[in-house]
Parts: structure tokens; C-alpha cells; sequence
């Protein structure tokens, strides 16, 4: 384990020992996210879509996707947005649980190295200034720099940033979700050029704003872009 990691990890663990969390997905006693609400979690498997979550025969996109997401080269997912996860993301998201996100990680570094995805540094999927300056900081960043840490590689928060105010995504269509962040992004050659990146969202439902993320890191000269996201919303659009 990196030494970085290691003494980010004992501040948690301080914290913890100091303030004793209950778990966020049934508030059990002396636990963030307790190993039980993470067994419950139903995990997503290779058999959809990698964009919209259709059912398909093996890890591709869709016929209706191939040939919109062309800068994602590949998204990877680790459960369902229901449940214990999705409580402990609605805590990570609206609750200031910064050490969850700590906690939540975990379930990302055991993709990236299972998959064995070679990538040169992390960045998170920014949220606009509203929103940002509302909620006090960014939730995909809190998955992300532990991440980043775990793996050994550089964080890069400013790499990519929203220059669009977007309306919600919710009730969209899978087409107005596209059309709704299409330009919100850019991101900035100097950090991306050249590189392969691991970009990282909290939440996942279509996979227009990670595609339109990636586009932005494509633009500026990425080599690849892989997205990863804690989580999928079961409800597929169409």
C-alpha cells in the first residue's frame, strides 16, 4: 500500500475511533458503510449497454449508442443506484459525509485493478459554480482523490471544469440529456495532453454527462478516457 494512502487511511481511521460514524445505509453502530448494506448492494454486471444500461450479450455499446459515445473508450460501474448504496450516496451527496467517500472508494480501486486499466491520472466530473458553491464541495472529487491516492496517481481537479449551467438531467430523455450538456465542459491541454485519464463520477444514469466530459478531454488532446462511476440508476431511458 502507498505511503500517501496508508496515512490518509489512519486519519480516517482516527477520525473514526474518535467519532464513531454510523453507517449510512442502516445506521449501525461504529461503521460508515457497514460490510452487510455492501453485500445487499445488487452489483451491475457485463451483460448492458456500457451508456444506457440496455441488456446486450457483452460489455458494448448499444446499437443506439455506438455511434454517439465516440470519446469514452470504455465506463465501468460497481453496483445499482437502490438500496443501502444509494442511501449512502444521497448521504455523501447532500450530507457533508466527507469520509464516506473514503469508504466508498474502495469498491472503485478493486475495478481498476481488476480490470488492470492503465491510466496516467484521476479527474473527477465537475460540478457547475451553483451547485458547488451551494453544496460546499464536489462528491465525485471525494470519490476520487482517495482513489487517485490508492493507485499512486496524480488527482487532477482542475484538468476539467463546467462552463455551462445545465438544467437537471431528471426526467430528461436519453437524446435530452445528451442535448442538455453538449458544451458544458472544457477541459484544459496543459493537464490532459497526451494522457491517459480515468475520469470519475459519483452517479450514472445515461452516461451523457460522462460522455460529454470525455468529449472535453478528448478535445484537449487525451489519449483515452475511461469513465467510472460508483453507481447506475436502475431506471433505464429511452
Amino acid at each position: 500500500m502507498l505511503l500517501g494512502y496508508q496515512i490518509y487511511r489512519f486519519i480516517w481511521i482516527a477520525i473514526d475511533w474518535v467519532y464513531p460514524p454510523r453507517c449510512a445505509g442502516c445506521q449501525e453502530f461504529g461503521y460508515r458503510w457497514c460490510k452487510a448494506c455492501q453485500e445487499k448492494t445488487t452489483k451491475v454486471t457485463e451483460n448492458r449497454c456500457v451508456f444506457c444500461g440496455h441488456i446486450l450479450f457483452e460489455n458494448q455499446p448499444c446499437a443506439y449508442c455506438a455511434d454517439k459515445a465516440k470519446s469514452l473508450n470504455q465506463i465501468f460501474v460497481w453496483g445499482e443506484h437502490e438500496g443501502p448504496l444509494r442511501l449512502a450516496l444521497h448521504q455523501l451527496k447532500y450530507r457533508r459525509d466527507v469520509g464516506l467517500g473514503e469508504e466508498l472508494s474502495n469498491h472503485l480501486v478493486n475495478i481498476i485493478k481488476r480490470k488492470n486499466i492503465m491510466v496516467d491520472i484521476v479527474v473527477p466530473v465537475p460540478l457547475g459554480w451553483k451547485r458547488q458553491r451551494e453544496r460546499g464541495y464536489n462528491q465525485s472529487a471525494l470519490l476520487a482523490r482517495p482513489l487517485a491516492l490508492a493507485l499512486g496517481l496524480p488527482f487532477r481537479s482542475r484538468a476539467l471544469k463546467r462552463i455551462k449551467e445545465t438544467r437537471t438531467q431528471v426526467g430528461l430523455s436519453i437524446e435530452q440529456r445528451r442535448k442538455n450538456v453538449l458544451g458544458a465542459f472544457e477541459a484544459k491541454p496543459r493537464f490532459v495532453a497526451g494522457k491517459n485519464i480515468l475520469l470519475v463520477d459519483d452517479v450514472m444514469t445515461t452516461g451523457a454527462t460522462m460522455e460529454a466530459a470525455g468529449l472535453a478531454l478528448e478535445q484537449a488532446g487525451a489519449i483515452k478516457i475511461y469513465g467510472l462511476t460508483l453507481a447506475r440508476a436502475v431506471k433505464v431511458f429511452t
